[in-house]
């Protein structure tokens, strides 16, 4: 096999046409011809190939290297404490049968850590979560900390609020070949544009979200400096590095303002699936090995 196709493994984990989301026969496609591959969608219960790839690293830190299906390893979790820092979603509506399942949203408006909305939804801050240490045997972040004002508090926070032996299991857009550079300071509330800005859609908020930090192929080992050691469970490669944006500036954020006016954002955002695991060690959960 030459270097493209090894990069181009688009049957990595999914030739069998099973979801492991749901554990349905389902067929995986872009939502539009042209989306990043790293978004197909199940055609049963619409999981994201993102979120299908994190969910096959769940079913084996749960049930065991050759588990695949999170329909099978929820019983494997039953006693363990999760947030999920998401409160919909396919893999939300399976996890919530568990009893020690916390879910929550940011919401801007609401500053008390912890607060609820009139409807009951839970309102966290990954930077000043309102759990005390050790809550969470297992903390799930989908595509959240590209978008958080001080990421490396939220991570600090997130290490607080694991247990002895707990995982935080999280993707992130990952600019392979290229240093992670924030593209966005704050201070004293103030925004300043360290680079032009960037959008990444938004089901809830108009516009999209701000992107506040590109992640490259250092951060694991930015983690591993802080004391949060993190390793890489999953990396299907659909795209070399010159098939993806580098850091957007200059002529590429050119390039990626015309696709957004275009309506073309998500064709021009493409990225590889890419899922960490950082391991708290110690405690009862830890496991002899990886299981990935």
């Amino acid at each position: 096999m030459d270097k493209e196709a090894k990069c181009r493994n688009w049957d990595v984990f999914e030739d069998d046409g099973m979801c492991c989301v749901c554990g349905q026969k389902a067929v995986f496609a872009p939502i539009k011809p042209g989306h990043s591959l790293r978004e197909t969608r199940c055609s049963s219960c619409r999981s994201s190939r993102r979120t299908r790839d994190l969910v096959r690293v769940l079913a084996r830190l749960s049930a065991g290297p050759k588990a695949r299906l999170l329909p099978e390893a929820l019983d494997a979790m039953r006693d363990w404490r999760v947030f999920e820092a998401q409160a919909a979603g396919p893999l939300h509506e399976r996890l919530r049968c568990l009893p020690g399942y916390v879910c929550s949203e940011y919401v801007p408006e609401l500053t008390a850590p912890g607060s609820r909305t009139q409807e009951g939804l839970r309102c966290e801050d990954l930077e000043r979560l309102s759990f005390p240490d050790a809550s969470f045997d297992l903390v799930v972040t989908q595509d959240i900390f590209e978008h958080v004002t001080d990421p490396w508090r939220a991570f600090d926070e997130v290490w607080r609020v694991l247990a002895p032996g707990g995982r935080h299991v999280f993707t992130v857009p990952i600019h392979e070949g290229h240093c992670t550079t924030p593209r966005v300071r704050f201070e004293n509330g103030t925004r300043h544009d360290l680079l032009p800005p960037v959008h990444h859609g938004d089901p809830v908020r108009h516009g999209g979200s701000l992107v506040i930090t590109d992640y490259g192929d250092d951060l694991p080992a930015l983690l591993d400096k802080r004391g949060q050691p993190t390793d890489v469970a999953v990396h299907v490669a659909f795209y070399k590095p010159s098939e993806m944006p580098g850091i957007i500036e200059g002529d590429i954020h050119a390039l990626y303002e015309a696709a957004y006016k275009a309506g073309e954002k998500a064709g021009f955002l493409r990225y590889n699936s890419v899922v960490f695991v950082t391991h708290k060690p110690g405690g009862k959960k830890q496991t002899g090995g990886k299981p990935f």
